[in-house]
């Protein structure tokens, strides 16, 4: 019986019991350490944003197909995951800042070929590198910033990518008015990212070695593989679910309001506007007030009340369902991900955060990209109206996920 007990023992993952890394007054004084995280997310968002709006203009320039954005979608989609799986094995590695400099320079590189592109081959092939280095970027900060800043910090970062991407298609159709081209955009992006990095090359001991591991402490923990393993699926379900139902509802609501359910283009690009609105103030309400709740309790409110407004925009009159359920989903799953972000080193520790947020960003490409094209197949087949019981039916997988992982960190207490 001792002899198993030992067995067991030496299997265990010893995991450090976590403490909040205190806040040092240099650092919140300093712009360059409190902004360039945000500046670099901005950044991160700017080719999200455009490349929808810039397709018309290069599917015309390289006479491409119509289905070729869903291939530029696909590729940058498989890229992102790839990179962002792979950023716990390399931070092991290199250090923070070299990868994230490494991603702006695979960003770069990335736009900027696909600025100078001359043929419809070489844009997927720049999409390779602009997807790479986004999920390098997104993995490793996120990463991080858990482990060395608050949950409320990280709701302003996801807040700056929603900025960027807002602010990705404006900069296309500025630089169509301007030039009448659509490849001026993609450079100044590239131009962005270069100064990104240089600022990253210029403050690298900004991303050091993570704080919060108390030495001596390890002891007091110990976690099983098997245990660690469920942790980290549970986590990523969460990221899949809540990263796939918000891109459902923004790809999705537009179409089914104003073809399956009558209502008017203007009030229904009103009723997107507001979704998108109520995505980008959650995040600000969270970097704001996000230190009144515990994460956990955030994500109990957020995982709840998303669930309450699909099934709202589900059964309630199309009007109600536009002005006031969709904004209100916009609203609510908005924290989730940053909020499973601050999460994750206290679910499995430290030592092992870059792989866990690696895989749960890895997860979220999946679901933000997978699950609105098997959304949109489910439509074509079944019609519109049916994406109100999709949304509902997501969402239920969504708080089934949270309730098991909640249920798991009390067996683990």
């Amino acid at each position: 019986m001792a002899v198993a007990d030992d067995t067991r023992r030496r299997r265990a993952i010893i995991l450090p019991v976590i403490h909040p890394a205190e806040p040092q007054a240099t650092r919140l004084g300093s712009v360059s350490r409190g902004g360039l995280p945000l500046a670099l997310f901005v950044a991160l968002g700017l080719p999200g944003g455009a490349i929808g709006v810039a397709w018309p203009h290069m599917r015309q320039t390289f006479r491409a197909p119509l289905a070729g954005l869903g291939l530029i979608l696909a590729v940058w989609a498989v890229s992102y995951f790839v990179s962002s799986i792979s950023s716990g094995s390399l931070a092991a590695r290199l250090s923070n800042a070299a990868l994230l400099i490494g991603g702006c320079g695979c960003a770069t590189i990335g736009l900027a070929a696909l600025s100078v592109a001359a043929a419809w081959w070489m844009v997927p092939a720049a999409t390779v590198l602009i997807g790479a280095g986004g999920g390098l970027i997104d993995s490793v900060a996120n990463a991080y910033v858990s482990l060395n800043r608050g949950i409320r910090y990280l709701g302003w970062l996801h807040a700056s990518w929603a900025l960027g991407a807002a602010a990705g298609p404006q900069v296309v159709v500025i630089a169509v008015s301007m030039s009448g081209s659509w490849r001026p955009a993609f450079a100044l992006m590239a131009f962005v990212f270069i100064l990104t990095a240089l600022a990253l090359a210029a403050r690298r001991a900004d991303w050091g070695a993570m704080p919060g591991v108390v030495p001596g402490e390890a002891r007091n923990r110990l976690v099983r593989p098997e245990r660690y393993l469920q942790v980290v699926f549970f986590l990523s379900a969460l990221f899949l679910f809540g990263a796939g139902l918000e891109a459902v509802a923004g790809d999705w609501s537009y179409s089914q309001l104003t073809l399956g359910r009558s209502v008017a283009a203007w009030a229904a690009s009103w009723g997107a506007t507001l979704f998108w609105s109520g995505l980008a103030g959650g995040r600000v309400a969270l970097g704001v007030l996000g230190d009144r709740l515990s994460p956990d309790r955030a994500l109990d409110a957020s995982v709840s009340i998303t669930a309450a407004a699909t099934v709202a925009f589900w059964l309630a009159p199309p009007l109600i369902a536009n002005f006031i359920a969709l904004p209100l989903l916009g609203f609510s799953v908005s924290a989730i991900y940053p909020v499973l972000v601050a999460l994750t080193p206290i679910r499995v520790g430290t030592w092992m955060t870059g792989h866990a947020v690696g895989y749960g960003i890895a997860a979220g490409t999946i679901g933000s990209g997978g699950l609105p094209a098997a959304i949109g197949l489910a439509l074509q087949a079944d019609g519109l109206l049916t994406l109100g019981p999709l949304m509902t039916a997501i969402a239920a997988v969504l708080l089934a996920a949270h309730l098991s992982s909640r249920l798991l960190g009390a067996r683990r207490r």
